[in-house]
């Protein structure tokens, strides 16, 4: 809410997410002078629609909603998307509006200062082959002393009908209100669930609150975060991020960890990444993925007491294998008929995962959680030290996990190959002053005293 003063335009323009119907921005305007004042609220956005703005105006066509008061946009490159419509609104208050980006800002023109504000209205343009934005300038007349509040929304729906039923709820100023405490009060329980003081005031804002909203509002549902703003999930992204959500959001985590394990193939091996809904995305030789998955798993069951979880029912997908030459597939594969407990899940991710080199340790395909590493073992021979360190820690925890619900031969399985991959380590991994980073395909150690470069690796080791 802004209290502004009367006088020129109220100008508000800035990224919003976008989700159905409920990022808004309400305005409060009151008339302290003795006169009647007349004015403007304009509401501008740019429309995107995809991962990069420039392909904006060859790909999104936009048109006007009268009866909702809104400019619409849609994109028919959209792939899955391309049915959706998103919206910019201002109700059914009297306005003019434009969808044209160059009559909005003029040429050469600027947000901090454009074109159309020196005019009394918008021309209304709508339409393709332009440069696509939504902009509304709503005129306000105000009595002395009166107080008036107006209402953008912007949004998305599947249709026009439900753009207009939107549009109608969330302007009305009343119900704008409602909205903004009920998600306030949302997000009020989401992040005081837990809190932390420490003599740093900073870093308490950080772990209170700031951290744990990026975690839900950008990594879980916007998925756009940094150079990645594509929409896609990360199978061990994700499952990382929800972690931290299992006392203030489990619902979101155990959601996340069923999500997830739908993306699991028949073989135990997983997508690397895939976009929503239809699933396409990415088979890799990465190694570290698929064990996320039994570790969130025992982490959101130990946290929360819900091993439920462990008898959800998910299926898996069915796609051709990776053949020798291929590092990575790109596809959509399809659901299989096998279906599987969560439990099941991790247990075929942790048969998949323990896979040994000459040394003892785990296979680094193309990447063990460093993405970077994509060709130390891209000829299927080179090891990771570090992955041998996580499955330590992975097949500790899972043991307990098996202990827990009886399965006392599969708890013995996790501990043997825990014990061997420790005495492993030692013997192959510990250079004389710190443990290696990995073996390449040849043999060749990498991260040893003998090397130049990556003496020591950033990543720590767990478990000790």
């Amino acid at each position: 809410m802004s209290d502004t003063p009367v006088g020129g335009y109220v100008f508000a323009s800035g990224p919003i997410e976008l989700n159905e119907g409920r990022p808004r921005q309400k305005l409060t305007v009151r008339n302290t002078g003795d006169r009647p004042r007349r004015l403007s609220a304009t509401f501008y956005a740019e429309w995107v629609l995809g991962a990069v703005r420039d392909n904006a105006p060859l790909q999104v066509v936009c048109e006007r909603d009268a009866e909702a008061g809104a400019v619409l946009a849609r994109s028919a490159w959209a792939g899955s998307f391309a049915g959706q419509f998103a919206f910019a609104a201002v109700g059914p208050r009297s306005h003019t509006a434009t969808a044209d980006r160059t009559e909005f800002l003029g040429r050469n023109g600027s947000p901090s200062n454009p074109a159309a504000l020196g005019r009394a209205g918008l021309s209304g343009r709508t339409g393709p082959a332009l440069d696509p934005c939504a902009a509304l300038m709503t005129p306000i007349t105000l009595a002395p002393g009166q107080t008036e509040e107006v209402v953008f929304v912007l949004g998305q729906a599947d249709t026009p009908e439900r753009v207009r039923q939107l549009a109608a709820t969330y302007t009305a100023p009343g119900r704008a209100r409602q909205a903004l405490a009920e998600v306030q009060a949302l997000w009020d329980r989401v992040l005081g669930a837990v809190q932390v003081k420490t003599p740093d005031a900073a870093l308490d804002v950080m772990m209170n609150r700031w951290l744990p909203y990026q975690i839900l509002a950008c990594r879980v549902w916007g998925r756009s975060a940094f150079y990645q703003s594509g929409g896609a999930y990360g199978f061990r992204d994700q499952l990382q991020d929800v972690m931290a959500l299992v006392t203030s959001a489990p619902d979101e985590a155990r959601a996340q960890i069923l999500r997830s394990a739908a993306r699991q193939f028949e073989e135990g091996d997983v997508q690397h990444w895939w976009h929503p809904p239809a699933g396409a995305g990415v088979r890799t030789r990465i190694t570290d993925d698929l064990m996320f998955l039994p570790l969130a798993v025992h982490h959101y069951v130990t946290a929360t007491g819900d091993a439920a979880l462990l008898d959800e029912r998910v299926s898996f997908l069915k796609s051709p294998v990776l053949r020798p030459e291929q590092e990575e597939d790109y596809n959509l594969p399809a659901v299989s008929e096998q279906v599987g407990t969560i439990y099941e899940h991790c247990v075929r991710a942790l048969e998949q995962g323990y896979r040994l080199g000459a040394h003892g340790l785990p296979l680094m395909g193309t990447g063990d959680w460093n993405d970077g590493m994509n060709k130390v073992g891209a000829h299927g021979k080179g090891e990771s030290v570090w992955n041998g360190w996580f499955f330590v820690t992975v097949l500790k925890a899972f043991a307990d996990l098996a202990d827990q619900i009886g399965d006392t031969s599969r708890a013995a399985w996790c501990r043997e190959r825990a014990e061997a991959l420790r005495a492993a380590l030692e013997e192959h991994a510990w250079d004389g002053g710190w443990y290696r980073r990995a073996y390449f395909d040849d043999g060749t150690p990498l991260g040893s005293a003998q090397n130049d470069e990556c003496q020591i690796d950033a990543l720590p080791r767990p478990g000790r």
